[in-house]
């Protein structure tokens, strides 16, 4: 099936707008990016390279840098804890109005295609981390969070059977990866 192709700017918008005009953090829109490029039918012309907290791209923080010079998005950061801080980014009006009007031209069945990111309207930045990294083992080459964000033993001590086991618990379950992290967020 052929992919339908999207402008980055135009689905920036689209994401604002369907979580409500706010997002948590650079990395939560790089994955939520990441998601529809590789699980919806979605061609984004985006390019990706392995970086600290998995895939990262230039070309999407220079889009948020364009929205904040237009004051379409404003940029707070919020303490995170540990001396650490996350950006907070909020559409101004403006920037509903533009967002509501891109979401608003997309056709009907666009908009379906993109309803795999309603399952993570209200999911945490550690949950969007942990199925990206989950389902795009490929992202992660360079991450230094990974074990973070599993909160599991290290991949280095798969001898000791840990994947073995985790795969039989899946197996015996009769059912789906992806049924399992879906149950677990409930």
């Amino acid at each position: 099936m052929k992919k339908t192709k999207i402008n980055l700017g135009d689905l920036i918008f689209i994401l604002f707008y369907k979580f409500g005009g706010s997002i948590r953090g650079s990395t939560t829109l790089q994955k939520l990016i990441d998601i529809i490029r590789f699980d919806s039918d979605f061609e984004v012309d985006v390019k990706y390279d392995p970086y600290n907290f998995g895939d990262f791209s230039q070309e999407i923080v220079d889009v948020i840098h364009v929205f904040v010079d237009n004051n379409w998005i404003m940029k707070t950061e919020e303490n995170a804890g540990n001396d650490k801080k996350i950006d907070i980014y909020k559409l101004s009006e403006v920037g509903m109005k533009i967002a509501r009007t891109v979401y608003g031209d997309i056709l009907h069945k666009d908009k379906e295609k993109l309803g795999i990111i309603d399952q993570f309207k209200d999911k945490s930045q550690n949950d969007i981390l942990s199925y990206s990294y989950f389902w795009y083992p490929m992202t992660t080459t360079k991450s230094t969070i990974k074990d973070r964000v599993f909160g599991r033993v290290p991949l280095s001590k798969c001898e000791t059977g840990f994947l073995e086991e985790e795969y039989n618990v899946i197996k015996n379950s009769n059912k789906s990866v992806k049924d399992l992290i879906h149950e677990s967020w409930d």
